[in-house]
């Protein structure tokens, strides 16, 4: 029984995260994008300045580009500045879905006003304030540090963690008020244990079909974002070789996407 509650309760969250695991997208060095401006540490600790006006600075030293260069810069510079808002939107969706769809989950276990709903709630907010960090400044503008992600992986391994774990505690913390739920349940329905674990097999089963269709639209989204995300990449090596200055700038990597 404890398997198919804590399976219900990951019922979205598993969409939410094949998602975010649509590619595998790494920093080498460091990327900031604040007061659009965009800097790139390079594992050299050489640092690529990229201004409002897309001029582009390295070492402090002006770079001038030819017609071609200038416009790979520019797309280069757009698409981060894209990319960036897209990402955040997209996990920040995906935690609204997953909120939404386990705050049904335990208001058909436990009833209306339950405490496990409030604790959903907190730590999902919690999740999500934390994402606001990695992306926004204080006054809404778009701010991001790749420093605020672990081991360099942007939404990646860390997101999930963090996501999956805040789920299994709220679980474990509600396994006692769901049992003596479900006994109640059993004791003023006869007992009847199959017809208890239908209907609730065949509530998970309509929440399912009810959140296919949002967790499809933002696996499309996520497969637009890695396409985003690898066309950078292809614009940052292209800038690599045609530029002698940027030969290092090797700062992102999008794994296990084919164009």
């Amino acid at each position: 029984m404890r398997n198919f509650i804590f399976c219900s309760a990951m019922l979205v969250s598993s969409t939410v995260v094949a998602a975010e695991q649509q590619c595998d997208v790494e920093f080498n060095g460091g990327l900031q994008l604040e007061n659009q401006v965009l800097t790139l540490t390079t594992e050299q600790d050489n640092t690529i300045v990229i201004n409002q006006s897309k001029q582009l600075y390295v070492n402090g030293t002006q770079t001038h580009l030819s017609d071609s260069q200038q416009q790979q810069l520019n797309e280069f510079y757009d698409g981060i500045a894209s990319a960036v808002p897209m990402a955040a939107n997209i996990a920040s969706d995906a935690i609204e879905l997953a909120s939404y769809a386990l705050n049904e989950t335990f208001t058909q276990l436990l009833g209306e006003n339950n405490s496990v709903v409030a604790d959903i709630t907190a730590q999902l907010d919690a999740l999500k304030r934390e994402l606001d960090q990695s992306f926004y400044a204080d006054d809404g503008s778009i701010s991001l540090n790749s420093a605020h992600f672990n081991d360099g992986q942007f939404l990646s391994e860390g997101f999930e963690e963090k996501f999956e774990q805040a789920i299994e505690t709220i679980v474990a913390h509600s396994i006692g008020q769901i049992m003596i739920t479900i006994g109640s349940e059993l004791m003023f329905n006869g007992g009847d244990v199959d017809d208890f674990e239908q209907r609730m097999e065949s509530f998970a089963h309509n929440i399912e079909n009810k959140f296919d269709k949002d967790g499809e639209a933002l696996e499309a989204r996520a497969e637009v974002l890695c396409a985003s995300l690898a066309n950078i990449d292809r614009l940052e090596e292209k800038l690599q070789n045609e530029v002698p200055q940027l030969a290092d700038m090797d700062v992102l990597q999008v794994k296990g996407y084919a164009m």
